[in-house]
């Protein structure tokens, strides 16, 4: 049995929730026993995670007194891998894993990068990417590339899939989910929505960042589009595939992703998508057009969106084959499956 130790910054705020909780839910028990490590509000935690594996220091993360706690906790636990989705750049966790003598392997999701990310890459036993370009960004160096696997991130496609649309409104909708901040750049959607029919809407899933909202409640505002936009706040995960049910199609207008989930969830649901040129991970899934297009400027989003209007065929050509790339290679069993033969290969060393 190999005792594997999730560790995430808390279940509250944290966006990597998810995909913990869908590996901690498929691992199987007849090898694995998985436990799961918070930072902060040990108070909050899935049903689904067990009482006994629910875990947390009470020494204060950051300090060098978390590192010797921890370190305690691992070996109490008998701890055989510790695998980190946490996004920060400290070495903390890795340092606790060499002194306890407990691989540490972390899984590279943004595309933030450092000395201090160099050192925590130095100080892991193996790093887990799931965007394709990070390879040659990132881990080129001689001392780390022998220790990456690449591991997209994948969805339960009997939850995430197509719903029957409600054809019965004469709006195109206009669809996007993620937080409501800079970052996502809505505004850039906002601008090209001037420039759309009267009959386009847009509906926002997200939690808001109250100063950005502010700033786009008055471009709505300046420019009359206020019956047009609707902000709906934050959707629960399971939720998600009821809601794009209503999007004639997704929009990602972020300046800088990862490997977008929401791109990959939109894809599941038979939903095309439209994204930004955010960082490599919207082109490696939307590569030869499957499933959606990929913009560069307001123009070209504009003009895509007329496109998509226009033809009910691309609509449905996209959503067809974005659906099928969805289940073919981004499964969560695949995901599951690679994870699980990294632990083992790590337990064994």
């Amino acid at each position: 049995m190999i005792n594997v130790l999730y560790t995430i910054p808390n279940f509250k705020t944290a966006g990597s929730q998810f995909v913990l909780l869908a590996l901690y839910k498929r691992l199987d028990r007849s090898l694995f026993h998985p436990f799961v490590l918070v930072e902060k509000f040990p108070d909050i935690f899935p049903d689904e995670i067990e009482p006994d594996a629910r875990q947390h220091v009470s020494e204060e993360v950051g300090k060098w007194s978390y590192v010797g706690a921890f370190a305690r906790l691992l070996k109490a636990k008998k701890i055989d891998v510790v695998h980190s989705w946490d996004y920060k750049s400290n070495s903390i966790e890795a340092l606790a894993c060499h002194r306890a003598g407990v691989p540490y392997v972390y899984t590279k999701k943004n595309n933030a990068w450092s000395k201090r990310w160099f050192v925590k890459s130095l100080l892991s036993s193996h790093i887990v990417y799931n965007n394709p370009e990070m390879n040659e960004r990132f881990f080129s160096h001689t001392l780390l590339k022998r220790k990456v696997t690449f591991i997209p991130h994948g969805l339960d496609t009997s939850v995430f899939k197509p719903l029957e649309q409600n054809d019965s409104t004469s709006h195109f909708t206009i669809g996007c989910i993620g937080v409501i901040g800079d970052n996502k750049n809505q505004l850039l959607l906002l601008k090209a929505l001037r420039k759309l029919p009267e009959a386009t809407r847009v509906q926002f899933y997200g939690k808001e960042d109250a100063t950005y909202k502010a700033k786009l409640v008055a471009f709505i505002e300046k420019h009359q589009l206020t019956n047009r936009v609707t902000f709906n706040g934050f959707v629960a995960n399971q939720d998600i595939p009821k809601v794009m049910a209503n999007f004639d199609v997704l929009v990602l207008a972020s300046k800088n992703e990862g490997l977008p989930l929401s791109i990959m969830e939109g894809m599941a649901c038979g939903v095309p998508v439209l994204s930004s040129n955010s960082g490599g991970g919207a082109r490696f899934l939307l590569k030869n057009d499957a499933g959606g297009f990929i913009f560069t400027s307001e123009s070209e989003l504009v003009s895509q969106l007329l496109q998509l209007m226009e033809d009910r065929s691309v609509r449905a050509t996209l959503a067809a084959k974005g659906r099928e790339r969805i289940e073919e290679n981004f499964s969560i069993t695949k995901e599951v499956n690679a994870y699980s033969e990294l632990y083992q290969q790590l337990a064994k060393k």
